[in-house]
């Protein structure tokens, strides 16, 4: 193979993250392969875009229980031809510029780390193989399309999820969710008398922060705190108020993987990127208010595996940390569990997956 390309799309940052980790897997596992990542909201309409992206955000914050009801209803598979054609002419309208991207580029194959491209160019009827990698820990039927040409996937449950949907489970990989490979990289830990926390609410600040740090500040046991807001420079700015000094707080940053490596607990959401990338650091978590839906399977997971903790109400998140912050062979129990569980090369295992498949292919 010569030519793979790689499609996401910004409703939230996972999957561009995602996309991202195996465009950047590419340069050290097969530098002869011209890899390109694409944004496939780039290339529709900038309301539909805007729209598009915004509503999950929107939803995320400051309506999680719609946004649940939402992801469940949507997971009734139920058939609707007229329905279905609609959706189709309606693609076919909105992605004509990234369609005509795609013929540019001539790719060998297309990977998509989200399903709305995958859905675009398999009903399109794309004469390369499309794959599909799925970036939390559930196997919503938006995922699925018989078309594919296989799917990568985190965990052994979401395979047997396609494959109860009828997807063949030959061609369902576990490859972990992808990651960037500087999480698979060591960085050196300064000693601290003090515990270390991490605070963070995914790449655009989602979630009550505010009251959620209030919370962390008021625990009574020495700790190190470090706040990272993402790219919500008001909620920043914010936080930093309450900090007062207190704690290190940031907008977006680019060495999270330096700040989870020197961190003994992780205060976060559960998005399937960031738990991933927190198992490759082998860091305990602290899971608060998950949103209905996505998070809260990403959350199920991480609990059955021993590697986090979750915090159903913010009532009780001060009294989760403060409980591990005071039972260090527990804290040491998660981070054995999340070793164990941590899949630091899966960008490069699905790389290998794709470029295998298509070489026997001939």
């Amino acid at each position: 193979m010569k030519r793979l390309l790689i499609l996401s799309a910004s409703a939230g940052a996972g999957h561009n993250r995602a996309a991202e980790a195996i465009h950047e897997s590419a340069r050290p596992y097969s530098p002869g392969t011209e890899t390109l990542w694409v944004d496939s909201l780039k290339y529709t309409n900038r309301v539909f875009a805007k729209l598009y992206e915004q509503s999950y955000v929107w939803m995320a914050s400051h309506s999680p229980s719609l946004w649940g009801f939402l992801y469940k209803q949507m997971g009734k598979k139920v058939e609707n031809p007229p329905l279905e054609k609609l959706v189709e002419m309606h693609d076919r309208l909105t992605y004509r510029k990234l369609m005509a991207h795609v013929e540019e580029f001539k790719p060998d194959a297309v990977v998509c780390t989200h399903f709305l491209p995958a859905q675009v160019l398999l009903n399109k009827r794309l004469e390369v193989p499309v794959y599909v990698v799925v970036t939390d820990y559930d196997a919503h039927t938006l995922w699925l399309h018989r078309r594919a040409a296989g799917y990568f996937v985190g965990s052994a449950e979401v395979k047997v999820q396609l494959a109860r949907y009828g997807y063949p489970a030959e061609k369902i990989h576990v490859t972990g969710i992808p990651i960037h490979p500087v999480f698979s990289q060591e960085v050196p830990r300064e000693p601290s008398v003090k515990p270390r926390l991490l605070f963070m609410s995914g790449g655009f600040g989602m979630g009550h922060m505010e009251e959620a740090l209030e919370r962390i500040l008021a625990i009574h046991v020495p700790f190190e705190l470090t706040v990272v807001a993402g790219k919500n420079e008001p909620m920043r700015k914010r936080l930093e108020k309450i900090a007062g000094g207190r704690a290190a707080v940031h907008g977006f940053v680019g060495n999270v993987h330096e700040l989870m490596a020197r961190s003994d607990l992780i205060i976060t959401k559960a998005g399937g990127l960031t738990v991933s990338e927190c198992l490759a650091r082998r860091l305990p978590m602290v899971i608060f208010s998950p949103i209905p839906g996505q998070e809260e399977c990403n959350a199920d997971y991480l609990l059955e595996l021993g590697a986090a903790v979750k915090a159903r109400t913010l009532d009780v998140l001060d009294f989760k940390v403060l409980e591990l912050l005071e039972n260090p062979a527990r804290l040491d129990m998660m981070r054995r569990a999340a070793a164990a569980a941590a899949r630091p090369f899966a960008g490069r295992d699905v790389l290998r997956g794709v470029l295998d498949e298509n070489s026997a292919r001939g």
